[in-house]
């Protein structure tokens, strides 16, 4: 078997060495050894055990009992949960989770304002008198003092919750039971009132002023916006501004109307003077022609000399000669030109010359409008360019006071929808409801049985860690000793590694045969020419402490 780690050099070994060496020495201590170890430094340990057992049980005997009141609070949505913006309308309405308002409503116990306010209700010396002593003796230390005051309020006020429910439990302990009870309902009274002045601040009076910071600024605003009205002639700037605009265009249309007319107008006057070119001035109205009467005349006496001759006689004849001629003069039409003739103005040409003078007076009475409303439009086109140039002026101003307007009316709303909510506030929590008041505990809670078996568990550690301690001690004075020995004696104090039957061997050099020490502690394997010699003096060669059992082993090939 190769030799593993041997020096066979004489002389001593290296420190880093030896004391790796020494350190596998321990590792190498089954746990039934290091047990018999630790028995030998059992009175030691005893009394460090006793020791530190006692003085605790002192200090667990000082313990007092604890008196724990408790209170649940049920909490559900109101409206300071519910977001109302100071101004405009952006986002009102959002409401918080859950969640959200049992965290907040917690976050309420667990504020110094809150604990401060408790301490000033019931006095320091009610709560804490050991600390009221000192508050009272030392006033330089008063801020120190409070300030411990509010932290063992903190520590003993317990406020807790469950996931996904609306119920706030309380909880504060003190050893005196009375005392428990009257901070903890102290503290929910504080609460109730902290919270409404939290959540509903005092926006009333901060809305009023609000009001009439901007009322005065919405005043300045119509005051100069008046000066400009009346620095440019202008009563209402939006009604002329319409006014003009609408003017504008009907004023437009009658002018394209009118040009349209006076187009029509020389259409008609051109028509007719074409027309009084082909129509005569003057016609012949009628001419004074006898041959008619004459004819009537003649057959009137015929008829009358028939009444006197016959037919055939000669005046009859003669006469109905004279009509026969005269009927066909007429017949051929050349009476026309005989008699008087009357002539006169033609009704045509006249109508056509009226028409026409109409037409032209209409035209002048049209050029004479078309030029007015030019004018008037011209007017009108300067105006809305003065109005224009002062828009933005007006603009800036009747926006700012549209949107003081605005503001003071929203202030003015919110300040009597504030003061009506205070009103109601002050008078009750409608969403905060009170299941569970505290009573004065009857039962306390005593840290005495967990502090004394803490006392017990740390006697006992400390005790175990002193005794390991020194074991470990005295097997590194061991190693040290047995690494300044030389080669020779130091193959009988190596340390022998297990051989799988309970027993050791050396590994430097072929194992001799070891002796059986049954009942006698050893460690190290001895070889047999000394196991008489160490038997009786119970210790190892180089003056080694034997400290275990070493069981008879053969010769391993």
């Amino acid at each position: 078997m190769q030799n593993a780690g041997t020096n066979t050099n004489s002389g001593a070994v290296q420190a880093p060495d030896h004391v790796a060496k020494g350190w596998d020495r321990v590792a190498s201590i089954s746990f039934f050894e290091l047990v018999g170890l630790l028995w030998r430094q059992l009175p030691i340990m005893l009394i460090i055990f006793l020791t530190l057992f006692v003085l605790g049980m002192f200090a667990v005997m000082t313990l007092k009992k604890d008196y724990t009141a408790q209170g649940r609070i049920l909490v559900q949505f109101g409206e300071e949960y519910i977001y109302n913006p100071i101004i405009g309308t952006a986002g009102q309405g959002t409401a918080y989770s859950t969640d959200q308002m049992i965290q907040a409503e917690v976050g309420f116990f667990t504020a110094v304002a809150l604990k401060e306010r408790v301490l000033k209700k019931l006095g320091l010396r009610r709560v804490y008198p050991e600390l009221a002593v000192k508050y009272e003796a030392d006033p330089s230390s008063r801020p120190e003092i409070l300030a411990m005051a509010i932290h063992e309020l903190d520590k003993s006020l317990g406020a807790y919750t469950a996931p996904n429910q609306p119920l706030i439990s309380i909880s504060y302990r003190n050893q005196n039971p009375q005392v428990s009870a009257d901070v903890l309902n102290a503290v929910i009274d504080e609460y109730l009132t902290y919270r409404r002045e939290v959540l509903l601040d005092d926006g009333n009076g901060s809305y009023g002023k609000e009001r009439e910071t901007t009322e005065g600024k919405l005043d300045e605003i119509n005051t100069a916006l008046a000066l400009f009205l009346n620095k440019n002639g202008i009563g209402d700037f939006e009604a002329e501004r319409l006014a003009a605009g609408v003017r504008y265009g009907a004023l437009n249309d009658l002018l394209l109307t009118a040009k349209a007319r006076r187009r029509e107008i020389d259409a008609g006057i051109r028509a007719r003077e074409d027309r009084l070119v082909l129509v005569p001035e003057k016609i012949l109205q009628f001419t004074d022609n006898t041959s008619s009467a004459e004819l009537s005349a003649l057959q009137i006496e015929r008829e009358q000399l028939l009444a006197r001759y016959k037919p055939r006689s000669k005046p009859v004849q003669a006469i109905d000669a004279r009509i026969t001629r005269l009927s066909s003069f007429i017949a051929n039409g050349e009476n026309k030109n005989l008699g008087t003739k009357r002539t006169g103005v033609n009704p045509v040409h006249q109508t056509l010359q009226s028409e026409k003078l109409s037409l032209e007076a209409e035209a002048q009475s049209n050029a004479e409008r078309i030029s007015v409303l030019t004018a008037q439009i011209a007017q009108v086109r300067r105006k809305q360019t003065k109005l224009q140039k002062l828009f933005p002026e007006y603009q800036r101003l009747a926006g700012k006071v549209t949107v003081l307007q605005t503001a003071v009316q929203q202030f003015s709303t919110r300040e009597e929808e504030f003061a009506a909510r205070r009103n109601l506030a002050e008078q009750a929590s409608n969403n905060i409801r009170i299941i569970e008041r505290p009573v004065v505990p009857y039962q306390g809670k005593s840290m005495k049985k967990p502090a004394a078996i803490l006392a017990f568990l740390f006697a006992g550690f400390t005790a175990l860690m002193v005794g390991l301690a020194i074991v470990f001690a005295q097997l590194a004075k061991v190693s040290k000793q047995s690494g300044q020995m030389p080669v020779g004696e130091r193959f009988a104090s190596q340390p022998v590694p297990p051989n799988g039957n309970g027993g050791v061997y050396m590994q430097d050099a072929p194992p001799p045969v070891y002796a059986a020490m049954p009942a006698h502690p050893v460690q190290y394997g001895v070889p047999l020419h000394a196991a008489n010699q160490m038997q009786s003096q119970r210790v190892g060669p180089g003056g080694l402490p034997i400290i275990a059992n070493i069981a008879p082993k053969s010769r391993r090939h």
